[in-house]
């Protein structure tokens, strides 16, 4: 019979950090509470839901989708959109580009956002998997770029920054019933999304493109949090093992130092020991972008 888990005092510091760094609404105790009570697994599925909104700094390489290029908007952007996507080619931080929400709007309970289980969430990055971006260049004293009314739609890697289409803020806008038309901006977002997520599917084909839970969280994302839990679960207990301890850094290639300070962390949604002595930074599992 497996012995039951005991959280050692490196885990419990982590699961109560996440707790802390994720921004929460309302922002306050009770809310914490909330969070500080729950298991790693359960905590990482609200971490990741809020970390994937972000976007990590590298440089990466720029693909334009037709749905783009053909925009009328595309030349009257011209100078927005290339000052933009020089940023995201040298590896520039592009987080003032990105909502505001996820800054205030990581967490919300359910029972306070009255039921809305996508109070806490950006629903056509979960459902679709796109980011937004305004492109405005003026920073304003947030240190964020200027809101735009036409916005850059994305899929983004670790490596390929793939601009999908322009849309305005009227693709935001949903049906209050279902038999509500759409605007068009979400129409014309929806049939870009069917044909992308289609490429290659043989005709006739069933085919699901981005399963969600019933909370309303992304599958993938769910899936990255118990894997995530698994690996910290497992490698833990052999860092209190010196001889485990120093193949990790011979491995990396780092020096080792006698009694380094390691501790469990997230780089976004790079799962990682990080000895806080050194600033070595040992990746367990790498984010999606």
């Amino acid at each position: 019979m497996q012995a039951p888990y005991t959280e050692s005092k490196r885990v419990k510091a982590f699961r109560l950090k996440i707790a802390k760094e994720i921004p929460k609404f309302p922002n306050n105790k009770a809310t914490l509470q909330t969070l500080e009570v729950l298991s790693l697994g359960s905590i990482l599925i609200h971490y990741n839901n809020w970390a994937i909104r972000y976007v990590s700094t590298r440089p990466r390489s720029i693909l334009i989708e037709k749905a783009a290029l053909t925009d009328q908007r595309w030349i009257s952007l011209d100078g927005e959109i290339s000052a933009f996507l020089e940023k995201v080619k040298t590896g520039e931080d592009i987080t003032s580009h990105l909502s505001l929400e996820p800054h205030t709007r990581g967490y919300t309970p359910a029972p306070s956002a009255g039921n809305d289980k996508w109070a806490d969430k950006d629903f056509l990055l979960t459902v679709m998997g796109y980011h937004h971006f305004h492109l405005g260049s003026l920073a304003q004293e947030n240190g964020f770029a200027m809101r735009t009314n036409d916005l850059l739609f994305t899929k983004v890697s670790r490596d390929i920054f793939t601009v999908v289409a322009i849309f305005d803020h009227s693709v935001f806008e949903k049906p209050v019933s279902p038999t509500e038309a759409m605007s068009a901006e979400r129409e014309r977002l929806w049939n870009v999304f069917d044909e992308h997520s289609s490429r290659g599917v043989t005709p006739g084909t069933v085919y699901i493109s981005s399963p969600i839970t019933t909370s309303g969280h992304s599958s993938y994302l769910v899936h990255l949090a118990a894997d995530y839990a698994r690996v910290v679960r497992e490698i833990d207990p052999k860092l209190d093992d010196i001889l485990y301890v120093k193949e990790l850094y011979k491995s990396a290639g780092v020096s080792y130092y006698k009694t380094p300070k390691l501790k469990w962390h997230l780089n976004l949604l790079d799962l990682g020991l990080l000895d806080e002595k050194s600033g070595a930074f040992f990746v367990f599992r790498y984010g999606a972008n």
